[in-house]
């Protein structure tokens, strides 16, 4: 009876708190940590107050999301998956839109803006791969396996009990999943802890077969939300990763495949009227200058702050009228660079 008393207890406190968001939206009282992306991101897709949502890999998670209400009006809820395959964005997606009914006549949901980080390395990976499992129990509606959650040992300890005694780790809600880094740590010599240059083996997959893959995993998990949602404005962004990631792309013969890699997509999301694209890897002040980079591909939320400037103005986007001269840029860029001047 006594052990029966104490899981309710549980059961009452973790609904209570509910530090997943499964059920209400947070408390305003408690000091939340918010750093499990895969657990977390359903809840805070269905019960967060919003109307627009950064979505991608860990390209994403340095932003702070009050940038976007000061820059452009938005409340903007980050839900990013670290290493995202388009089927977590998929998952994510389908949530959000379920979750956010139309608040107008004649609309399809309330959800304004959805901005949308690509990275062309994951987009051509099997269309139901997701990086890390999803717990079933957080993503389904099926109230019987809530079991899992609200009697679970890790929820109370480690979310509840934790931040109630020391709430020096609460999240800051705009700068949620941020990574670890200071600003001490965006240098070369901060990346050469982390970086190794690829091994010069050619890749000798047909470009065909990566585009074979973008072209389903855009058929099955990324075209048929924009399709669906013609009110709310897709913004695609590709990340502008350093450039030691196109001196990995040179030594294995690959620039021209990535290059096309961007044009196919690109074509293919142009095609839609609420599609905007921004392309920032061929910024040649940002890419290359690596006090902006702790590692080879993340940079620092100062670059984030700078791409919502160009969410805002327009700088940095593309059209069907543009895009070649944008791609040819980056591969000039990338081909000429003088790479054995970088001290690695």
């Amino acid at each position: 009876m006594i052990a029966m008393g104490a899981l309710i207890c549980v059961a009452a406190l973790i609904v209570y708190v509910d530090p997943f968001f499964h059920y209400h939206r947070p408390l305003t009282f408690f000091p939340y940590v918010v750093d499990d992306q895969v657990d977390m991101n359903p809840g805070l897709a269905r019960h967060m107050d919003y109307d627009s949502v950064l979505l991608g890999s860990s390209m994403t998670v340095a932003f702070d999301t009050s940038k976007f209400a000061d820059k452009m009006g938005l409340k903007t809820q980050k839900l990013s998956y670290n290493g995202a395959y388009p089927k977590d964005q998929s998952n994510i997606m389908q949530i959000l839109f379920d979750a956010k009914p139309a608040k107008e006549s004649g609309r399809t949901t309330s959800v304004d803006r959805v901005f949308l980080g690509i990275d062309e390395l994951n987009y051509s990976a099997d269309i139901e791969q997701t990086k890390y499992p999803i717990t079933d129990y957080l993503y389904n509606d099926n109230i019987l396996d809530d079991v899992n959650y609200i009697f679970n040992k890790d929820v109370l300890l480690d979310y509840v009990m934790r931040p109630a005694v020391d709430r020096k780790d609460a999240s800051d809600w705009n700068t949620i999943y941020k990574m670890w880094w200071q600003p001490q740590h965006y240098n070369l010599a901060n990346i050469r802890l982390y970086y190794t240059p690829a091994p010069e083996e050619v890749d000798m997959t047909p470009v065909s077969e990566y585009l074979d893959g973008i072209a389903a995993n855009f058929d099955a998990n990324i075209l048929p939300y924009i399709e669906a949602h013609p009110d709310t404005t897709f913004t695609v962004f590709y990340p502008p990763y350093s450039i030691l990631y196109w001196y990995d792309a040179y030594r294995q013969q690959q620039i021209d495949t990535i290059v096309e890699k961007y044009r196919y997509m690109t074509n293919r999301l142009l095609e839609y009227d609420n599609v905007e694209v921004f392309f920032f890897q061929n910024r040649a002040e940002i890419i290359c200058d690596f006090n902006n980079y702790a590692d080879y591909t993340h940079y620092r939320p100062e670059v984030c702050d700078w791409m919502v400037d160009c969410f805002s103005n327009g700088e940095n986007k593309v059209t069907k009228d543009n895009l070649d001269t944008e791609l040819e840029l980056l591969r000039g860029l990338a081909m000429d660079y003088d790479y054995d001047s970088i001290d690695l």
